[in-house]
């Protein structure tokens, strides 16, 4: 094993260690725990306090929980709350258009894949909840792109390209922004056969109290059965849907607060 890896390990462990104690801890009683020199738990423990990962008391000199563990929890708190509140929109979707129905947030400059339900039809599109795609020519990315400034569509642009997936990815940069405000126009998103061969998506925003789009739903299925003359009508049950979500969320917004067990 690597000295990094073995430093990465016994980060978390002292993470976990001080989660498991549900109180602080001092040096001494993490050395105990974890059977290693205070000398070790104190370098590592100095890297966490400065990541914010964990916090030391400056009275009593004992760790605890730093405000980005708290962070993170809380976002994946919210994220559970949102599939879980999204998911009979998705099944209702998988009903009414016979396609496999996703939901996706965006993560950096990719969007990512949070839940999925498929149809019983014998061809089905899968799409591993935690999987990434790109933002240029994934539905559920353009969505998301439609929805950010001008410069920071730019931004994302510049730094990850415009590559080619299939033959009719969008390569040009104009050409995604006239895409895009065609997205903003009609309310929707299309990849038709942009990231794959033989596959059409759509999506629309589920937008919040602002307006914001805070996440995608739509569908995806072959495009022998998902074919352009069924692109109205399923554009219609994806935007209806996300109107639907949206007042679901906005009228019970979640709060990331403690659960209790």
């Amino acid at each position: 094993m690597s000295e990094n890896v073995q430093s990465v390990e016994r980060a978390l462990d002292i993470i976990n260690t001080i989660v498991a104690a549900n109180r602080s801890l001092s040096i001494a009683e993490l050395s105990q725990a974890m059977a290693l020199a205070p000398s070790t738990i104190h370098r590592i423990l100095q890297t966490l306090t400065v990541k914010n990962y964990v916090y030391q008391d400056p009275q009593t000199k004992r760790y605890d929980i730093g405000p980005e563990i708290v962070d993170i929890s809380s976002a994946l708190y919210l994220r559970y709350d949102l599939v879980r509140r999204v998911r009979p929109y998705l099944q209702e979707l998988v009903e009414l258009t016979g396609e496999t129905a996703h939901v996706a947030q965006l993560y950096g400059t990719s969007a990512m894949y949070l839940s999925q339900v498929e149809p019983l039809s014998m061809v089905r599109m899968f799409t591993t909840p935690g999987s990434v795609a790109p933002l240029h020519c994934s539905d559920v990315g353009k969505v998301f792109l439609a929805d950010l400034p001008a410069a920071r569509v730019d931004e994302i642009v510049r730094k990850t390209g415009l590559p080619a997936r299939t033959p009719h990815t969008l390569t040009d940069a104009l050409a995604l922004t006239h895409e895009l405000q065609r997205v903003r126009r009609d309310g929707y998103a299309l990849d038709d056969q942009e990231r794959e061969m033989g596959v059409r998506c759509l999506s629309a925003g589920i937008l919040n109290g602002a307006g914001k789009v805070i996440a995608a739903i739509g569908v995806a299925g072959p495009t022998s059965r998902l074919t352009r003359e069924r692109v109205a009508e399923v554009s219609a049950a994806v935007t209806g849907m996300a109107a639907r979500s949206a007042d679901e969320l906005i009228r019970q917004p979640a709060h990331a607060e403690p659960i209790e067990s």
